[in-house]
């Protein structure tokens, strides 16, 4: 992945201290015209420095906007969707656990949420990256407890993982907030086993699919049970 910080003091209607919330990026052509634009989830916003920070998974040339995040340079221009961000997830004070699913695509929301969780809450936290190098550290004040998936040199073909390791888990609490992004098909699977099998409360339920197999510009609104 590659960080990518931008000058984000123009950008409308940032709402500070709401994470996951996305944006469309658009890089521009070799003809110097604006490309298909690609979502892209907020890694974090300074709101003193106006820093904006995105995260780009990097996979060649396969994708518009990977290719152009991969050769950009400190001063290349590009530009922003001019709607406001939009979803965003929400911390509630009042909730102690949080049971997280995601891929690489969901590091930049999963970063963004246990940086903003409370120092009493609690986070169990399933991400799958292809080997240990694509781990990261992410600070929070919150007690996490990190399980790492690793596909092993699968790249980004799906394994399955996420949804195996969900099954070795016991029914979470009522209480708990379940939070799931990562390929469709694995959303679906992971959204099913948590109303089926562990009964969750739909409202404790956010499950989106980020992106999908097959498609280059997938959009899947976030679901709420």
């Amino acid at each position: 992945m590659k960080r990518i910080t931008v000058d984000g003091s123009h950008l409308p209607a940032f709402r500070a201290g709401l994470p996951a919330q996305w944006l469309k990026v658009f890089a521009p052509g070799g003809n110097e015209q604006a490309i298909a634009g690609r979502a892209y989830t907020v890694r974090r916003f300074d709101p003193l420095s106006k820093k904006l920070e995105l995260d780009f998974v990097l996979h060649g040339d396969n994708g518009p906007v990977s290719a152009w995040a991969a050769r950009v340079k400190p001063g290349d221009p590009f530009e922003i969707s001019a709607t406001h961000p939009r979803s965003g997830f929400a911390v509630q004070n009042s909730t102690e656990h949080y049971l997280l699913f995601g891929d690489e695509t969901a590091l930049p929301a999963i970063g963004g949420i246990l940086e903003a969780l409370p120092a009493h809450a609690r986070a169990d936290v399933f991400v799958e990256v292809d080997d240990v190098g694509d781990e990261q550290t992410i600070d929070t004040v919150a007690a996490v407890n990190f399980n790492w998936l690793h596909r092993k040199g699968g790249g980004r073909s799906l394994s399955g993982s996420l949804v195996e390791a969900a099954k070795t888990l016991g029914r979470p609490d009522e209480n708990t907030v379940i939070w799931i992004a990562a390929e469709s098909s694995i959303v679906t699977s992971l959204r099913k086993q948590a109303l089926s099998d562990w009964g969750a409360d739909r409202r404790r339920l956010h499950a989106a699919g980020y992106w999908k197999r097959g498609e280059s510009d997938h959009k899947d609104d976030e679901a709420f049970g």
